[in-house]
């Protein structure tokens, strides 16, 4: 079964991996946060701003940023 997750790797990159098979997608520059709300990866970066990423639908990598402010 297993679950998606993120983590932000030193590299200031983000990462969409599987509980069980590991590592799917690196995204992003910058990043100091991540989180994941129902089918969206929300970023914070070290300059601040937000970036909103959708999971595509075969849960696999990420599409985007849909969003930046």
């Amino acid at each position: 079964m297993g679950s998606l997750g993120v983590r932000v790797l030193p590299s200031g990159k983000a990462q969409l991996y599987h509980t069980r098979r590991g590592a799917y997608s690196t995204f992003g520059t910058g990043i100091v946060s991540a989180v994941i709300q129902g089918g969206e990866i929300h970023c914070q970066t070290d300059k601040g701003r937000t970036m909103i990423y959708r999971v595509n639908n075969s849960e696999t990598g990420v599409v985007g940023p849909i969003r930046v402010w």
